[in-house]
């Protein structure tokens, strides 16, 4: 996953990476590469939702020229995210399946009843996540991309200042 994005930009360039410096590594971030014209940070990635939305963004390069910046990230905490919340609750639903079947299969007397509401239970639990999954992945995404506009926006805002 990618994102892009361009502020116009007519300011103190260095100014706005310190400002994009210092939001960054306070998170983690790493910085890989930074010049008058350039800023490129790497992140930890994102291990939770309830975390800042810019760990979303695994790598961030932020270029200044032709009088705007330039801003591209690689999302790689929120495609880590999306694999886990797509994947660990299948696996979860086929777990409970087979765990509930052994349990019911000794404990019960020949009744094959039991299968049943097993099979219901781990299939709709299979598709109440097939569901919010997606739902969570897409709201993850759309907060990255906003906090990542909201950085670059402030970076703007502070490469403008005099002082």
């Amino acid at each position: 996953m990618h994102y892009k994005k361009t502020a116009p930009f007519d300011g103190n360039a260095a100014k706005a990476f310190d400002l994009a410096t210092a939001a960054l590594t306070s998170l983690g971030f790493r910085t890989v590469a930074r010049s008058n014209a350039m800023l490129e940070v790497e992140g930890p990635g994102m291990m939770s939702s309830r975390q800042s939305a810019l760990l979303g963004a695994s790598r961030i390069k932020i270029s200044h020229g032709n009088r705007q910046l330039d801003l591209e990230a690689e999302l790689g905490g929120v495609r880590r995210l999306a694999r886990f919340v797509t994947w660990f609750p299948l696996g979860l639903s086929l777990a409970l399946a087979v765990i509930l079947s052994v349990v019911f299969s000794m404990t019960q007397n020949k009744e094959d009843t039991w299968i049943f509401p097993v099979a219901a239970v781990a299939c709709g639990n299979a598709a109440i996540w097939l569901v919010a999954g997606p739902l969570m992945v897409r709201h993850i995404h759309r907060r990255t991309c906003r906090d990542i506009d909201t950085l670059l926006q402030n970076m703007v805002q502070m490469g403008k200042m005099d002082g």
